[in-house]
Parts: C-alpha cells; structure tokens; sequence
C-alpha cells in the first residue's frame, strides 16, 4: 500500500485557473521525491495538499490508506505533527529568536527531548548557527533565515518532510550540506518531498525525480542514481 498517493487530483482557483489537472501518483514511505518543473507548474500547490491548507477541487488524496478528505480534527492535528515543512516563505515569527521559533516548533510536534536546550544548540552548532540564538531572526540574513526553517522542520524528526524550494538563498556548499543530512534522514526512514529547479539538487539527490508541468505531471522517471550525468 502506498504511503501517500493522488488519485486524479484536481485544484482550480476562481475563476478557472487550473494549477493542477488530474495528478495520480504514489509514494511509497521513505522515498525520497524530487518534484519539479518550471515556475507556475504546480509543485507549490501539490504540497500544500498534503497538509491540507488547500483542498482539492476533485479527486482524493490518501495518506496512509485514509483519504484525507475524511480526516477528522484530531487525524489532522495528528498528520501535522508528524510532518515537517519548509515554507518556501519560511513563516518563522521574526520578532522572536532563533532560538524560540525552533523550540515552539518542537512544542508544537509534542516531541520529547530530555535537554531541549541542549538539543537546539548541538542542530544550531551543526549549521554554524550557534552563535546567533539568541538574535531575533528578522536580524538575520536570508541564508540564515532559510537554514534556521530547515533546522526548526527536521529537527522533529519528523514521518514526512515537505520541503518547497527550500535551498534558494543558500550557496552551493551549503546546500551539499544541507542534502547530506536530509539524506541522513531519509535513511533512518523519513519520506521526503521536494520542490526544487535547484541543479545541485537535481544532480545530487538519489530518489525519484516528478516532473510538472502546467499542472500536469509530464514526468515520473522512477529511481535515479547520485551524481548523474
């Protein structure tokens, strides 16, 4: 049984804007996904079904054999906390610390940790962050802020992770690094989704590559290996 599949999924802004026409595709839990395609192909709305902050227009989405659209408030409180997301506009609260946005995500995924500060600090130290814990983020760069949103989403440890573009402002260095640790978290059985054009990321990441393109899915290459030609 698939992990996550879309079965002839549909979404239509008023008034008859169609971002995505008729998607069906299967996920199998701890794969690793690569969506993409150019800018208005849908990867952004794909995702953002998934958590439900936006509905279908027609067909169903299932995630772990229950359609989502007979989710129940607590199925949805629960999904949400075993997802990680990176925002492609991060939605970090920028008049609190770094710091404090990381550990209310934290709070929020009910996730037990037996030295909370301790645990923010070593994710801070690994990305060179550590120093700046107690800056509020709107004092931060952008690189900064987007390595601050990684940290706050994989640091739940979470079933799924959604990640839209998340490597935009970050140099190629960083995003290796970056790839190497949702890697790590893939193999400890993570399912990650990600929405890139990013070449590093096309190039380097192993899993599936999807391929959108004006909504529709043009593209589904299977398993492909690191470091491509």
């Amino acid at each position: 049984m698939p992990f996550l599949q879309f079965d002839e999924v549909s979404k239509i802004y008023p008034p008859y804007f169609k971002a995505l026409d008729r998607i069906s595709l299967s996920i199998k839990r701890g794969e690793f996904v690569l969506i993409t395609g150019p800018t208005g192909a849908g990867k952004t709305t794909l995702l953002k079904l998934i958590y439900r902050e936006e509905l279908p227009s027609s067909g169903e989405i299932i995630i772990d054999g229950k359609p989502i659209s007979k989710f129940k408030t607590r199925d949805l409180l629960r999904l949400r906390r075993n997802i990680g997301i990176i925002f492609q506009d991060l939605r970090l609260f920028p008049e609190l610390s770094v710091y404090e946005n990381i550990k209310i995500s934290l709070v929020l995924s009910y996730k037990k940790v037996k030295n909370l500060k301790y645990f923010i600090y070593e994710a801070l130290e690994r990305f060179n962050l550590a120093h700046k814990a107690g800056k509020k983020v709107k004092e931060l760069s952008g690189g900064e802020q987007q390595k601050v949103a990684i940290i706050r989403a994989i640091l739940r440890e979470p079933e799924l992770l959604i990640a839209d573009e998340p490597t935009g402002n970050l140099d190629p260095e960083s995003i290796k690094e970056i790839l190497n640790i949702l890697k790590d978290l893939n193999n400890k059985g993570c399912t990650i989704l990600f929405a890139t054009h990013d070449p590093v990321i096309l190039k380097e990441a192993p899993g599936r590559l999807v391929i959108l393109n004006r909504g529709r899915l043009v593209e589904n290459v299977g398993i492909y290996s690191q470091n491509r030609t």
